[in-house]
């Protein structure tokens, strides 16, 4: 047996696996976006494809590293030049410096240091590639017991622990000589893995190597250089991108030590200092990209036009949680300190306090989404980015126990969207506008809700999203939408203006004047119907933007109109300290009789401090567009989150005014990198500090999601037989029967319609089933997965529910005492590839329950009754197009039984329920294709479920625990329909809209022959 590992030991494994992660994501970025020859592919056998916000992470943390050492090589110097990588992994530097910059490299010399095994590993790869191999002159082997286990002219290999410093020293002395370098070393994420006193300790270390005396160097030559890149805490550990990057880190056994020690940038650089450093400066990588000397305009150009990029919120948040910190002990000329930034002596005590929604019984997670308007007491948030994708469905929020009119929500068959605008006008009218599903699948259609009806209108003049809209008035009876700016299906970023009304539809609207910078992600804010002003966004670029304008739409004599713009920058830069903060992208803007919320968002240089994410702009310091000389026109609301203990991440968040001054916040997260994701899962109420009203405003019940609304003309084709019924769908009662033989049961099965079989015998169980026998023939101590909900009924397309595991003894008890779970069992012994088998699963319960012989040989699905009443409601196959079943889904999104005590459950129209009520011994036969929804009627209901096989080929490729995927027709038919649509790519919508409709009429017409 071998003997076990230590603590020490397991701690470094778990070190050394952060290394084989990022190699991976690091092999990524080269593939994508370096030029041949490649590196890291030596040290990644099996190379994967990272998410383009994993891709354009790691990009700038290569980046950020490999600028450093380029400027110390590249500086100058008589002696030689070292670069020691501390915690090297298998990062290939060395080499691609040597291949690409061998001028560069004439005099430079490249130590690596990490853990002795991955060193080692490291070496036998080197020297077993040709490519590598010989980029290196007079490579020398040594014995693997040495701390040296590779050594050239240009390259070295060291395998030491790293707080090993007499170890480290020894080797080091050997390789280098001391009184003849310049040396540079660098800790990418690595020495923040060791206790906080070991890497201090080797930063202290580190000063040594050039014999340099720091105090009173006489040898300006000799000197020694430091390069830090790690994480920090810009907004504290609790801020959620902090907590969830935190909390990833310990689930991977490899904490973050430094960061405690150390949160901010200037307790980083004081750390150098106090350890002897002369000079230490520490720049976040968000300021670093936004630097055009860091990465210039035409390199950002460059990555968007390899990899299409729309994660800009989520990329904020990464770099501004790491910094790359310089260090030397050479003296410079004095460096005067930086701004500490606006301190809290600006902001004044806030009238407002931000209200969550405590322990919200329902929750939704989506981002990105858009508000929509319906009555005082509700509103929607359309679309968005959901948990797996994009959506197309509405979530529905109240205050009340009133809910909206079903035609009120944008029906599914509006595409699903994210980054797209909704705005309204007149009383309950509203406009959808544009939005995208990827970032190179960009829609230009547009839907008009007038009267409580969706009908879609005119198409915007190019696809667009991420733009801005408010809507306008420019006199008489018609309305108007402006939008400005966005981002096109090519990646170009508009800077055109453009009105639509219902009677001239779009129409662009010019600019008489200066023109600012095109943009996307801005903000606009309506002042008094014609002008406005609009600030932030981002430029083709990928930099936050942070001037200030003001618009006004004039109509000049001959009908046209053209927009008028004024820069007030420079202005607003001298009156408001507050400037530094306007400026953002993805910021929600909330008008209320306070004056103009904005709210999150990311900024240009930094994480928005929590005292300035929401900032209140007063319109009325805008009187005629020209700035109030005594009227302050921003205030920030530094809200006191401490009391409430949490925070929302104000990213993909929408907002909303409800009553005269509050404000809603609803939706929004983000994926924190690669540590995990963040959701909003509560709602946020933004109130007078004075108010004791509480938060009321909560998630609705899913229903229809939009089903029930009117059909779209243009695309749905009625037929003789679907002619709408203005009568709710009337409900059949299915028939009871008693067989007595199989022959009889086969003729049922034949018919294909559903009965419920009365009077069979299922064995013991429908006497024995109860609690106390339960729990004694499966075992309290038994694990079991259930599906655990707070509403009342269960929804698989909303997830409202969640997978928990627990003991069979505390499942029971909870579901006997009114909690809401489910338990459908699946395969004991392989799960992912065998169905669930009752006497396999359950051994203790295998003689209480048969299928009676009348049912044995024929194969059907039948479901037994055992316990409990239970309440059905099933659908023929016909209607299936009217249930709400998303492409590919293989449950519906309507929620049939709105509420427990309904007497008459909703069906969609035109669709042909039939309900069973079934009772103890009751067994139910559905026909293949029905769908079908249940409910207990009173207590806890038990059931067997016993399905088969009637086809002999067909089934679903691969896995199906639950026996509910479709057939391989059907799923490979999709992926053929998904290529059809993509052959339409690049022609105009309307135009490609027509000829799918006719293929679809087509392939209607063969399924009907």
């Amino acid at each position: 047996m071998a003997p076990k590992s230590t603590k020490a030991e397991r701690g470094a494994t778990a070190v050394m696996e952060t290394n084989s992660a990022s190699i991976v994501s690091k092999r990524s970025v080269e593939r994508i976006y370096y030029p041949e020859p490649h590196f890291f592919r030596y040290f990644v056998k099996k190379p994967l494809r990272r998410s383009p916000l994993v891709n354009r992470g790691y990009w700038l943390r290569m980046r950020a590293v490999e600028s450093m050492v380029r400027r110390f090589l590249e500086g100058p110097s008589g002696h030689q030049k070292v670069v020691v990588n501390l915690g090297c992994g298998f990062d290939p530097l060395p080499f691609q410096l040597l291949n690409r910059d061998a001028a560069l490299c004439q005099n430079a010399k490249f130590i690596d240091v990490d853990h002795h095994k991955l060193m080692v590993k490291k070496r036998d790869i080197i020297t077993q590639c040709p490519a590598l191999r010989d980029l290196l002159s007079d490579a020398q082997l040594t014995p693997e017991t040495d701390s040296i286990l590779l050594r050239s002219k240009e390259y070295v290999g060291i395998g030491c622990d790293l707080g090993d410093l007499s170890e480290l020293d020894a080797a080091l002395s050997d390789v280098i000589g001391l009184d003849q370098a310049s040396i540079l070393c660098i800790a990418e994420v690595s020495i923040t893995y060791m206790d906080v006193e070991l890497a201090d300790a080797l930063i202290r270390f580190m000063l040594k190597l050039s014999n340099a005396k720091v105090n009173n160097s006489t040898n300006s030559w000799k000197d020694v250089n430091f390069c830090l890149l790690e994480q920090y805490f810009p907004e504290g550990p609790h801020h959620p991108f902090a907590a969830v990057m935190m909390k990833d880190f310990l689930k991977l056994q490899c904490p973050l030590h430094s960061v405690h020690k150390y949160p901010s940038l200037r307790q980083q650089e004081q750390r150098f200092r106090g350890s002897g450093w002369t000079n230490a400066k520490a720049t976040n990588l968000w300021e670093l990209w936004n630097d055009p000397t860091f990465v210039t305009e035409d390199e950002r150009l460059s990555l968007d036009s390899i990899e299409a990029f729309d994660e800009w919120e989520e990329f904020a948040l990464f770099a501004s949680h790491h910094f790359l910190l310089s260090a030397s002990i050479r003296k410079t000329a004095a460096e005067s300190e930086p701004p500490d930034g606006l301190g809290k002596a600006l902001v004044e005590p806030s009238p407002l306090s931000l209200t969550p929604l405590c322990s919200p019984k329902l929750t939704s997670k989506r981002r990105f989404g858009a508000i929509l308007p319906t009555s005082a007491n509700t509103f929607g948030l359309h679309g968005g980015l959901g948990q797996q994708t994009r959506l197309s469905s509405t979530d529905e929020y109240t205050v009340s126990k009133s809910k909206t009119a079903s035609g009120e929500m944008p029906p599914l068959d509006v595409e699903p969207r994210m980054c797209h605008t909704i705005t309204q006008f007149y009383g309950q009218d509203c406009l959808l506008v544009g939005g995208r599903a990827a970032p190179k699948k960009v829609m230009a259609d547009c839907w008009l809700r007038h009267s409580g009806r969706w009908n879609r209108t005119d198409s915007l003049p190019t696809p667009l999203y991420r733009h801005c809209a408010t809507a306008v008035n420019l006199g008489g009876n018609d309305a108007y939408v402006l939008i400005y700016g966005g981002k096109t299906n090519n990646g170009d970023v508009s800077g055109k203006w453009f009105l639509w009304n219902v009677s001239k539809g779009w129409q662009e609207a010019t600019v008489a004047n200066q023109s600012p910078t095109a943009r996307f992600g801005a903000s606009i804010v309506n002042i008094d119907g014609q002008s406005g002003v609009v600030f932030g966004g981002m430029s083709r670029y990928a930099v936050v933007l942070d001037d200030f304008w003001t618009w006004k739409l004039v109509k000049s004599s001959d009908g046209r109109i053209h927009v008028e713009l004024n820069n007030l920058t420079e202005t607003i830069g001298a009156s408001s300290p507050l400037d530094k903060w306007l400026g953002r992208f993805g910021a929600s803007i909330t008008t209320t009789a306070r004056g103009c919320f904005i709210i999150g968002g990311i900024a240009k240089h930094c994480c928005i401090p929590q005292a300035y994410e929401i900032i209140l702009l007063n319109k009325n310091a805008l009187d005629g567009l020209v700035l109030a000389p005594n009227i302050p026109l921003l205030t920030a609301v530094d809200l006191d989150l401490e009391s409430i203990g949490s925070r929302p991440l104000l990213v993909g968040h929408s907002s909303c005014k409800v009553g005269d001054d509050d404000v809603l916040i609803v939706g929004g997260g983000a994926l924190c990198f690669s540590f995990g994701i963040y959701w909003n899962e509560s709602t946020w109420l933004l109130q007078s500090a004075k108010s004791k009203a509480i938060n009321g405003w909560s998630l609705c019940e899913p229903s229809t999601n939009g089903h029930g609304a009117n059909p779209l003309e243009e695309v749905t084709t009625t037929r003789v037989d679907d002619r709408p019924n203005t009568n709710s769908p009337e409900m059949e009662i299915i028939p009871r029967i008693n067989i007595s033989t199989p022959q009889e049961f086969q003729r049922v099965v034949d018919k294909a319609k559903p009965v419920i079989l009365s009077g069979l015998d299922l064995g013991s169980c429908v006497k024995t089933w109860r609690k106390e026998y339960l729990e004694k023939a499966i075992g309290r101590d038994r694990k079991v997965v259930v599906h655990e909900a707070k509403s009342e009924n269960m929804n698989f397309q909303t997830k409202n529910f969640s997978y928990v595991t627990k003991e069979f003894g505390k499942f029971i008890d909870e579901i006997y005492d009114g909690s809401r779970q489910y338990l459908r069992s699946v395969s004991s012994v392989n799960p992912m590839e065998q169905p669930a088998n009752l006497a396999q699963d359950f051994p203790g319960l295998q003689g209480d329950f048969h299928l009676p012989p009348e049912l044995s040989f024929v194969m059907a699905n039948v479901l037994c009754q055992i316990q409990g009443d239970k309440r059905l409601i099933l659908y023929p196959p016909s209607d299936v197009l009217r249930l709400g079943f998303a492409p590919g889904a293989s449950s519906s999104s309507i929620n049939i039984f709105k509420n427990m005590s309904d007497t008459s459950p909703y069906s969609p129209p035109n669709t042909h329920p039939h309900e069973a009520r079934l009772r103890p011994g009751d067994v139910l036969f559905i026909p293949p294709l029905w769908p079908h929804t249940a409910n207990p009627i009173n207590g806890v209901s038990i059931a067997v479920n016993a399905f088969f096989r009637n086809i002999d080929r067909g089934y679903a490729a691969g896995r199906d625990a639950y026996g509910n995927r479709d057939l391989q027709a059907y799923e490979r038919g999709r992926m053929e329909v998904d290529k059809i649509a993509r052959s339409f790519d690049g022609l105009p919508r309307d135009m490609a809209r027509f000829y799918m409709d006719r293929l679809a009429d087509e392939l209607r017409r063969k399924a009907h022959t």
